[in-house]
């Protein structure tokens, strides 16, 4: 989805509107290639600047934005001397540009004789009695270029102060580097949709190609594909057109130029998943399109959803990746602890060995170098009597003996930390939400999977955990569902009753599941319904049919010494389902 030149146009007419004459008073940086302005004009108004490489962006803010991180770049210093108390004097947008020019003009803080004022305290005002050629003069610019936005600041000598992204020249043509020059994009060679005309179209556009709508892209500028696919189905009924001779021109002229026309009417196409599209202009050829109030309420909305949707799945992949870089190194610690116990076998090979030379210390002779036993060859030292030879292997056994000395525990200790873990990252991959990733993130942290466990665990485990899923099967009774290690626990161990049905999708992780029985039996239908929500919340929910085995609560205990959620359990029966969720 393009944030295109109409879409600029229309933001730029509510900027003029609201926060021309303004005066910032609040920069900061919401992420290091976005810029926060905090305006009054007459009320606050909230103003983003983003040079995001997918969501790049100019619009007001319904909320204060907050700052991102608390490093100070040499961007937001010069903001801070520029831009932070001076007064937004012009908002500009060269012609068919997707380029937002700021205009500001601060004049320098009153002082007083016993110290400066702080320039960023909200209550210092610029001094009226400054002559006007101390004030000074800059402009915040935005380019909106996908992968090549940027925001600028330049001087009021066309000289580069400071950029969120640096540009060589090596990388460009038009470099952008603090102390250079400043240069506008080079505009494109294209026409003008604003004076489209039918003779024009019919010279411009050839015959024979597949997508009218494409073409008018290649022909015009400041035209989105969305834009040109509406004016295709507001002249023709449909979006899918190629081009030819006996087109209706004159109506696709005409619904070119309109889109151009204000008032604006800004609108927001949403479907199942959430916003698709938006528009400073009615959208009728996608279904589920509706007013906005304004063009940055659209945006807004639009870009909400985007920018969730991203750190969902950012958050997601960055916590498997820690995840699984501790399992590698549980795995890396059960090998060579499956190694050592490996080779017990031939450290019980030494006592033999002794043994057998002090059995038969009356057939050795010094100097000997080995001796055949039970059709087995000791090797001996000629340089020491068969004593030392068998005590020196007694020494040997001994000390292997006491280094393997409680190497099972621990193999056992690490193997329920990789089950654990293994469980943590099957219900991330189950994570529909981005609070319950970072509940994993938090349980994971308790546990000691992304590092040292911190003091507090003990504390952070008996915290209460997140709700879990509850639902009422179609015969009236209460099913639990837990989606994250401690909310498992707790739906097993304090939601359940020993009496109460509990269910697990077989040989894999997944969800704990309770069917509160209250004493009643319970309907095939119901345990069928909390089988499908088990096999639906487990590592095996793309299965076309998944076993579940059920469980009295009774019968499932926690395994001693594991992490939360880790349990043992003697299933009377199972059955098999398709996966199915609970809406």
């Amino acid at each position: 989805m393009y944030f295109d030149a109409l879409t600029l146009a229309a933001v730029v007419d509510e900027l003029r509107t609201a926060i021309v004459g303004g005066r910032v008073q609040r920069v900061l940086l919401p992420g290091a290639l976005s810029v926060a302005l905090e305006i009054y004009a007459g009320r606050r108004f909230y103003l983003l600047l983003s040079a995001h490489p997918q969501f790049a962006r100019v619009q007001l803010s319904p909320v204060r934005i907050s700052r991102g991180a608390d490093a100070t770049p040499p961007l937001l210093l010069l903001l801070r001397k520029y831009v932070n108390r001076g007064r937004i004097t012009a908002v500009e947008q060269p012609d068919l540009e997707r380029v937002l020019l700021l205009s500001i003009a601060k004049r320098p803080l009153q002082r007083n004789s016993e110290h400066e004022t702080d320039p960023d305290d909200d209550d210092a005002l610029p001094d009226a009695a400054a002559p006007e050629e101390e004030t000074l003069r800059c402009e915040l610019i935005v380019e909106i270029m996908e992968q090549r936005s940027n925001i600028v600041l330049v001087g009021d000598n066309n000289i580069i102060l400071a950029a969120a992204r640096h540009v060589t020249p090596r990388m460009s043509r038009r470099p952008v580097l603090p102390q250079a020059p400043y240069e506008l994009p080079p505009p494109q060679a294209k026409r003008d949709p604003r004076q489209a005309t039918a003779a024009e179209l019919r010279t411009a556009i050839p015959d024979g190609q597949p997508d009218l709508a494409r073409a008018l892209v290649g022909v015009y500028r400041g035209l989105s594909p969305l834009a040109a696919r509406e004016a295709v189905y507001r002249a023709l009924g449909r979006t899918l057109v190629p081009t030819g001779a006996d087109l209706p021109w004159d109506a696709l002229a005409e619904a070119l130029r309109r889109l151009w026309q204000t008032p604006w009417s800004p609108h927001i196409v949403v479907d199942e998943s959430g916003p698709i599209a938006f528009a400073p202009y009615e959208i009728t050829h996608l279904p589920g399109a509706r007013p906005c109030p304004s063009m940055s309420l659209a945006l807004d909305e639009y870009y909400a959803a985007r920018e969730r949707l991203t750190a969902h799945q950012q958050r997601r992949d960055a916590l498997r990746e820690r995840l699984n870089d501790a399992r590698e190194r549980l795995e890396r610690q059960r090998a060579a602890l499956q190694s050592e116990l490996q080779r017990a076998a031939d450290f019980e090979r030494l006592r033999w060995e002794g043994e057998m030379i002090f059995a038969f210390l009356h057939a050795l002779t010094p100097g000997q170098d080995h001796v055949e036993i039970e059709g087995r060859t000791i090797a001996l030292d000629p340089r020491k009597s068969p004593v030392e030879c068998a005590q020196e292997r007694f020494r040997a056994y001994d000390k292997a003996k006491s280094a393997l000395a409680g190497v099972p525990e621990r193999l056992r200790a690490v193997e329920l930390r990789l089950a654990g873990l293994n469980e943590t990252l099957a219900l991330l991959d189950l994570a529909e939400r981005f609070e319950e990733i970072e509940t994993i993130a938090r349980e994971a942290e308790a546990e000691g999977y992304l590092g040292p466990a911190p003091v507090e665990r003990a504390r952070k485990r008996a915290a209460r955990p997140a709700s879990p899923l509850r639902i009422e099967s179609s015969d009236g009774f209460t099913i639990y569902v837990g989606r994250t290690a401690q909310q498992n626990e707790h739906v097993t161990f304090r939601l359940g009753a020993p009496d109460d049905l509990w269910l697990h999708v077989r040989g894999a992780p997944g969800a704990h599941v309770i069917i509160k029985t209250a004493g009643r039996d319970v309907p095939e239908r119901t345990i069928e319904e909390a089988a499908a929500l088990a096999a639906y919340y487990s590592s095996l929910r793309s299965s076309a049919s998944v076993d579940v085995e059920i469980a009295p609560r009774r019968r499932v205990r926690k395994v001693r010494g594991g992490p939360a959620g880790l349990v043992t359990y003697q299933a009377e029966r199972a059955v098999r389902v398709a996966p199915r969720p609970p809406w």
